[in-house]
Parts: C-alpha cells; sequence; structure tokens
C-alpha cells in the first residue's frame, strides 16, 4: 500500500492544481456585478430555478400581439439591471424581453462557469416556453460578447426547436483565441508576449466556449454584428466566426459603434426582424 502513497499524493496535486487554475482563471473570464439598479417601465421581475434548484432572476416583458421575444444572453460583465438601456428600445417597440442572469450574477445564486452559463441558459429557455408560453418559433435568441457562447448553446442543442431567429453581437471564435489576443494587447513587444501563450491553453483547460464548432449546428436565421471600433472583441475574429457560419448567415459590420453599447446595431437588428418575420409568413402559407 505504502508504494501507492506517493502516486496518490500526486494525484491530488494534481487535482489541488486544477482546481487553483479553474477559480483563477474564473477572474480572467467572468467579471460578475453584485449591484442591483431600479427596475425600468414595463420590465417585471420573475425567478425561477435551474437544474440543482438554485435560483435565477430575470427580467421580462410580455411580447405585444404578433411579435416575438428576445431571450438575451448578456456577456461577461455587470448583470441584467446593467442592460438594462441596452434592450429597452426594443421593449419600447413592443418586442418580448427575457434577460436572465447566470450563477453569480445579480441576485442570481451560485457562482459562474462555462457549464452552469449552459445550464441556466437551458432553464431560461423553458421557463420562458413553459412557464411564460411562448413558442420556439416567436423565439429570438440574442448573445452578447461572452453571451454569444450561451445563445450558441441553446441554438445548436435544441437546433429541433424552429427559433425564429438568432443573433450575435460582437462575438469570438473560442477563448483560447480570446486569451491570445488580451495577452498580445497587453505584452506586445515584451518577452511574456513569447512566453505566456505557452500557457495559455493548459491554463484554460475546461473554458473551450467554443462557438466555432457550435455554430454550424445552428438551423435558425443568423444575424451577426460586429463594429471596427470595438476594442474588446476584434472585428476580425467576429468575421472569422461569420466564415464558419451556416451558408445564408446575414452579416452587418459597422463602422461605428463602442463595445457595450447596441444603437450602432438597432437598424440593422430591426431589419433582420422584418426579413425573419417575412420568411416565417412565407412558410406559413406553404
Amino acid at each position: 500500500m505504502r508504494r501507492y502513497i506517493p502516486f496518490l499524493l500526486l494525484l491530488i496535486l494534481l487535482w489541488a492544481w486544477a482546481i487553483f487554475l479553474d477559480r483563477a482563471t474564473d477572474h480572467f473570464v467572468f467579471e460578475p456585478s453584485k449591484q442591483v439598479y431600479s427596475l425600468q417601465e414595463p420590465f417585471e421581475e420573475i425567478v425561477f430555478t435551474n437544474r440543482t434548484g438554485q435560483e435565477i432572476h430575470a427580467i421580462y416583458q410580455p411580447a405585444e400581439e404578433g411579435k416575438p421575444t428576445i431571450l438575451f444572453f448578456h456577456g461577461s460583465k455587470y448583470n441584467i439591471y446593467s442592460f438594462q438601456d441596452f434592450i429597452l428600445p426594443y421593449a419600447k417597440k413592443g418586442y418580448g424581453i427575457y434577460l436572465f442572469d447566470y450563477r453569480g450574477y445579480g441576485k442570481s445564486e451560485g457562482r459562474p462557469s462555462e457549464k452552469n452559463m449552459y445550464e441556466d441558459a437551458s432553464a431560461a429557455l423553458f421557463n420562458l416556453i413553459l412557464k411564460q408560453h411562448v413558442l420556439p418559433q416567436d423565439i429570438i435568441l440574442w448573445g452578447f460578447a461572452l453571451g454569444t457562447s450561451p445563445a450558441l448553446y441553446i441554438a445548436s442543442k435544441y437546433n429541433k426547436l424552429p427559433f425564429r431567429g438568432v443573433i450575435l453581437q460582437s462575438p469570438f471564435t473560442n477563448m483560447a483565441d480570446m486569451g491570445f489576443y488580451m495577452l498580445a494587447q497587453r505584452y506586445d513587444g515584451t518577452p511574456a508576449a513569447t512566453v505566456l501563450p505557452i500557457f495559455l491553453r493548459p491554463i484554460l483547460w475546461n473554458k473551450d466556449f467554443d462557438n466555432t464548432r457550435m455554430i454550424g449546428h445552428v438551423r435558425a436565421p443568423i444575424l451577426i454584428g460586429f463594429s471596427r471600433l470595438d476594442r474588446t472583441i476584434p472585428w476580425t475574429m467576429s468575421r472569422a466566426l461569420a466564415a464558419k457560419s451556416p451558408r445564408g448567415t446575414r452579416q452587418f459590420f459597422s463602422p461605428t459603434g463602442v463595445h457595450h453599447s447596441s444603437e450602432w446595431m438597432e437598424a440593422e437588428v430591426l431589419d433582420f426582424f422584418k426579413q425573419i418575420d417575412s420568411a416565417s409568413s412565407a412558410d406559413s402559407v406553404k
């Protein structure tokens, strides 16, 4: 038995090191805020539970008759209260809005991880369908920045559901590519720019966020929007993801618009809504 002790100790050390890296890189990927702001009209707060029984908080506005509902997946920073202004223009036009917080964000319980984000996204989808009684064909999935991963997870995993459409705003290819980009921005021209990338993939061992893989399985119409002025996620990476998307994907390259804003996409989004509404009407006639 004693001869196995060094082997067991090694396994324990490796396991502890993996847990340490996991927790350390959480701070690299997730930047949740617990700050709660006043709820704006016309939103109402709702609470549901995820697979593990933890409470997940969301804000919701039912759609006006004949209009779809936007299931919105926010990015790595802030929470649903911070994103009210981001999505409010569409609420004022009568579109349904369903915006939820992943674990660890806002009032939602637990802590965020890639797996947890996907589980919470699934819980939000089925709460919207089963409890709010919104049909899949009346749901538009909208992912922003890091939120494009849970949006693509839902669109690809449940691709037999007839979602009305998918919007990806400022998407990226995968987390390793984002890590390389951030290191290049921070350490360009220094020895660290050569050394640190060697350790990046092992450090991000359980954080794939592989949008490139997921996007090929999406069946719903897709709009991908990206801005030349985005300094957080480079437009070239968004364009690289668009190149891997299914045929017929609509792309919008804006010469203006900073990262944490939506006004630069508003006209294109509304036109996309008209396009998919027309396609949906034509299918129903058939």
